[in-house]
């Protein structure tokens, strides 16, 4: 039991970075490269720059839902402290109920970011790039700046999305991992013995 209650320790405090990482990466979104394509929000230049202005468009709509989404990540764990489901060694309805909103709502956040950055990356990768960098060649000396199209930023997200995914992955385990000591505990003592189980 006591491997077990160092996990759910161990697992509380990187469930509290793994939010923080996802907190920091949509604050971080339009930084960069992607942070050179808000010089061309509302250029008014034909139809070619509606590419740029909906991708920005959908892409603060992420950051902001994204954003809220952690905020409130932040307050979920928060309680797993409060109703110490990091730390307690039989676990009560309380318990059970905070694994289950934890694992719900990193599921949420890994699915959510996940569908945005593909629905972002096709909005991206879909704009008129030869008449955008035609543009900036044009406007470079008032300050345009060049836009390139690496995929880091989203390669970053998938990355972020994955280990949200595989924090909550890493609950449900610690749960049935809980739930097999506790019977097997509990067994123990109904035949006598006080001997710990692993």
């Amino acid at each position: 039991m006591k491997t077990q209650i160092k996990f759910q320790k161990i697992l509380s405090l990187l469930t509290l970075i793994v939010a923080a990482i996802a907190f920091v990466y949509s604050l971080c979104f339009f930084s960069g490269n992607l942070s050179d394509l808000m010089w061309y929000k509302g250029v008014d230049q034909s139809d070619m720059f509606n590419g740029a202005d909906n991708f920005i468009y959908l892409a603060q709509g992420m950051i902001n839902s994204m954003v809220y989404m952690c905020v409130v990540y932040f307050v979920v764990i928060a309680f797993i402290y409060i109703t110490s489901t990091n730390s307690r060694r039989n676990y009560y309805i309380t318990n059970y109920i905070m694994v289950g909103i934890v694992v719900a709502y990193a599921l949420m956040i890994a699915i959510y970011g996940a569908i945005m950055l593909a629905m972002l990356m096709s909005s991206f990768y879909g704009m008129d790039w030869a008449a955008l960098n035609e543009y900036y060649e044009i406007n470079e000396p008032i300050g345009a700046p060049e836009v390139s199209q690496s995929p880091v930023i989203f390669i970053i997200g998938m990355i972020v999305y994955v280990i949200v995914l595989i924090n909550a992955v890493a609950w449900i385990y610690n749960l049935i991992w809980k739930i097999k000591l506790m019977k097997g505990e509990k067994e123990l003592l109904s035949k006598g013995f006080v001997k710990e189980v692993a």
